[in-house]
């Protein structure tokens, strides 16, 4: 990005001989300046001077003026001369330069060595020796002819292009006494103060926490014994959460004991060859009753008797003698698994699950476990006889659990459940993958998976408590806890105890609670102390103290409202965001997939503002900005910055948005602000003309440097956006082909927008580093109106969207 200014740099250049005819009395020349579009850009009235040799060396007052009017249209061709007019070109070196009023010669040759900087300023409105540059296809003058009104204030303080400011800057000056710099320190003062008054009682974040000070201060004495009654509550509380994370480290730490059984076995189904072949026996589940047709002849394990929904009959694939035998081994491999895991008796059985259908099980009856256990009854038993050929993708009870086991990476665990079996027991998967080229296949929403079924391993929950030692620890503290597990049952959240000591009750409230990582569904564990957090002693009976409240209030006041100013102005420099970061000394990048900027410049503007004074110029921007400004606010924009005349701003950054919304925003914001200059006058009376052009893609926004940060934008999208004002038309909003496609799926408004063609007709336009581009117009936007019917249509889409999203219930 480039700026654009008004001003220029003088170079250094050694004296000029220059000669100077001057009329003897004063000329209004009044000067009505015309880009080459035709739009009026200046109008103003400028009377010259009676100015002699004698009156350039001591800066006389000029003698009663005589009138002539000469106008400039913009193509800078010099007025007809009149009776008493001055041609305003350039005298050729030399030569005299006289004027005729009234048929009488009243001017008079004047020679004399004059620098630079004074010869730019004396032909500042001559267009003789005037340079033009191009930028995107206007007219523009030389820096030269902007500078001079400028460097003339500098180098010659009589010149009649000296602003008013500079030439009362002197004066001003001798007349600053020392009782008007007091005056002036008081006034200044009193702003302050009403300044700072009005933003501290206009912001209760000011005025709040400043009163809150001031009772702090005035009941010290009471918030020390809080402060001993809040540090032993706080230890307490430290405890509490430090005993609960000695839990969740105990069942973390068993849950990857129990993936060590699971991986172990999953190997071993891979490398032996007895198992391979295992999920392809039991084989994809058909019910010749309900389907004989394609049953009849099928070899997979048909339903179980009695079981159709839930269970398979294995007994024609296992009471074989090869079925014995990979049975056998199976044993083998799960009893060395099981001794070696380092859970001891917690680890109840292991499981293979060809297709998801339980077809191995170790131990099939388990009492040796159980041995002991008080959480059990005397003489209990784990018979896993009744799980044997157990379904698990088609038991409703089960095939939530199941069918996310298939798909997934790694470890699923699941529970405390109670099983077929019998007994709370936390139940972990894995899925094992094989080549699906060979046959195996898991099909789960209509998913294809290469996966040969799971293996899966029961954790006795009861066990895993005792191990735990979650009672004694807990009563040994004198604390009392509650250990929940949250299920989703038909899409709603259902909180379920698994563990709890004796008087759980009075963790209701007043406790501290920790989510422990472990299981797929959230464990959340509450703990409190049997008398509370707090201790039983409070003391009410201290002096209260007021010497230095009102100072320290004060004093916090004022930094508050120091640090609400700053904010304030550092937040129309930069986003949020990007200020934390500057305050962490962080470097600002942040990418966006998907903007839209916006460039505007004014037409004729260096003919315009050398036309006017820098305060004239100023003002006129700072007018016409401002109504920028409370537009880009209107339509969620960021104005990113302005260099000279040119107007950047940006949507889709810093907050995101859709790439079809951020277009929309910047297409309405642009053509209000073509209304705005529309209905725009200068203080004289003159209109002002705007070209401007929008780019969407993406685009990378930071903050360059440590000394005077600026949020600015990067990338060929910006690039792209200077490119479409700079080859824009006056009054006219030139758009990329991406910000047309985009404005076609904007969410709110249809946009009318016109091919750009060329004179000749042909479709685009020529840009710089790009080739030919095919561009567009904006001409209108119109609102989107849905009618009553629509709205109807929309809402029974909704309703049957939720239906369909409805979760299966998980048990």
């Amino acid at each position: 990005m480039t700026g654009k200014s008004s001003n220029g740099t003088v170079p250094d250049s050694p004296p000029a001989e220059v000669d100077i005819m001057m009329p003897s009395s004063p000329i209004n020349i009044d000067i009505t300046g015309e880009d080459v579009d035709g739009c009026i850009t200046r109008r103003n009235t400028l009377t010259t001077s009676n100015v002699s040799s004698s009156n350039i060396a001591s800066d006389q007052a000029p003698t009663p003026p005589s009138t002539v009017e000469a106008e400039s249209n913009g193509s800078e061709r010099p007025a007809p001369a009149e009776p008493g007019s001055v041609s305003d070109s350039a005298p050729e070196p030399g030569s005299s330069v006289s004027s005729s009023v009234n048929g009488e010669k009243t001017g008079q040759r004047v020679r004399r060595r004059v620098s630079y900087a004074e010869s730019v300023q004396s032909t500042g409105s001559s267009t003789q020796n005037t340079k033009s540059t191009s930028r995107g296809g206007s007219s523009r003058r030389s820096s030269s002819m902007s500078m001079g009104g400028i460097w003339g204030d500098f180098t010659r303080r009589s010149s009649v292009w000296e602003m008013d400011s500079l030439a009362s800057l002197d004066d001003e000056v001798d007349r600053f006494s020392c009782k008007e710099c007091c005056v002036e320190r008081l006034e200044s003062a009193g702003r302050w103060l009403r300044s700072t008054l009005a933003t501290a009682f206009s912001k209760p974040s000011i005025f709040i926490p400043s009163l809150l000070l001031f009772i702090v201060l005035v009941v010290c004495g009471l918030l020390i014994v809080y402060g001993f009654d809040n540090a032993t509550a706080e230890s307490r509380k430290q405890t509490a959460i430090s005993v609960a994370e000695q839990t969740d480290l105990f069942f973390v730490r068993v849950l990857e004991n129990a993936f060590l059984p699971l991986f172990t076995m999953s190997m071993f189904i891979q490398e032996l060859p007895e198992f391979h072949d295992l999920d392809l026996m039991v084989g994809d589940r058909c019910n010749p009753a309900s389907d004989p047709l394609n049953c009849t002849e099928s070899t997979s394990a048909p339903p179980l008797a009695g079981k159709e929904t839930t269970h398979r009959d294995l007994a024609g694939l296992f009471n074989t003698t090869e079925g014995r035998i990979i049975q056998r081994k199976f044993d083998t491999i799960a009893s060395s698994i099981k001794e070696n895991s380092g859970l001891g008796n917690a680890l109840v059985n292991i499981q293979l699950a060809p297709k998801g259908v339980v077809s191995m099980l170790y131990p099939m009856v388990n009492c040796e476990d159980f041995v002991g256990n008080p959480r059990v009854e005397e003489g209990y038993c784990m018979n896993n006889t009744g799980a044997w050929g157990h379904d698990l993708l088609n038991d409703p009870k089960r095939v939530g659990i199941a069918r996310a086991t298939v798909p997934a990476k790694g470890v699923v665990t699941a529970g405390p459940l109670n099983l077929i079996q019998g007994g709370d027991t936390f139940i972990a998967r894995l899925p094992i993958n094989m080549d699906p080229d060979e046959g195996h296949i898991m099909v789960v929403d209509n998913v294809t998976y290469p996966c040969w079924g799971f293996v899966v391993v029961l954790l006795d929950w009861s066990t895993l408590k005792e191990q735990s030692n979650i009672y004694k620890e807990f009563e040994n503290e004198k604390m009392q806890f509650k250990l929940t597990r949250t299920d989703m049952i038909n899409g709603e959240e259902v909180v379920k105890s698994i563990a709890e000591s004796e008087n759980s009750e009075i963790c209701a409230s007043g406790n501290v609670t920790l989510d422990l990582d472990t299981g797929d569904n959230g464990w959340v564990i509450s703990v409190c102390f049997n008398d509370g957090f707090s201790p039983n002693y409070k003391v009410w009976a201290y002096p209260i103290v007021f010497i230095g409240s009102f100072i320290f209030m004060i004093l916090l006041m004022l930094v508050l409202v120091s640090k609400t100013q700053l904010e304030s102005i550092l937040l129309r420099l930069m986003p949020p965001r990007a200020i934390k970061k500057l305050r962490r000394g962080e470097t600002i990048v942040e990418k966006y997939d998907m903007v839209t900027i916006f460039f505007s410049d004014i037409v004729g503007y260096t003919k315009m503002s050398s036309e006017m004074t820098p305060q004239e110029v100023m003002k006129m921007l700072n007018d016409l900005y401002s109504k920028f400004d409370i537009e880009a606010a209107k339509h969620g924009i960021f104005k990113v910055e302005t260099i000279g005349d040119a107007y950047i701003a940006v949507a889709g950054c810093p907050k995101k948005c859709s790439g079809p919304e951020a277009a929309q925003r910047m297409a309405l914001f642009a053509l209000d602000a073509m209304k705005i200059v529309k209905d725009y006058q200068t203080d004289d009376g003159a209109n002002v003309c705007i070209r401007a052009g929008l780019a969407s893609g993406p685009c990378v926004a930071g903050v360059i440097g440590t000394a005077l940060p600026k949020y600015t934008l990067f990338g060929d999208t910006v690039n792209f956006a200077a490119r479409m004002e700079q080859t824009s038309q006056k009054m006219k909003i030139q758009i990329s082909p991406s910000t047309q496609r985009m404005l076609l799926d904007a969410p709110a408004y249809d946009f009318e927008c016109v091919e750009r063609r060329d004179d000749s007709g042909e479709l685009g336009v020529e840009l710089k580093g790009k080739g030919r581009q095919y561009t567009y117009w904006v001409e209108s936007a119109t609102k989107m109106s849905t009618s009553p019917k629509t709205d109807e249509i929309a809402a029974e889409k909704a309703k049957m969207v939720d239906i369909l999203e409805q979760p299966e219930e998980n048990v």
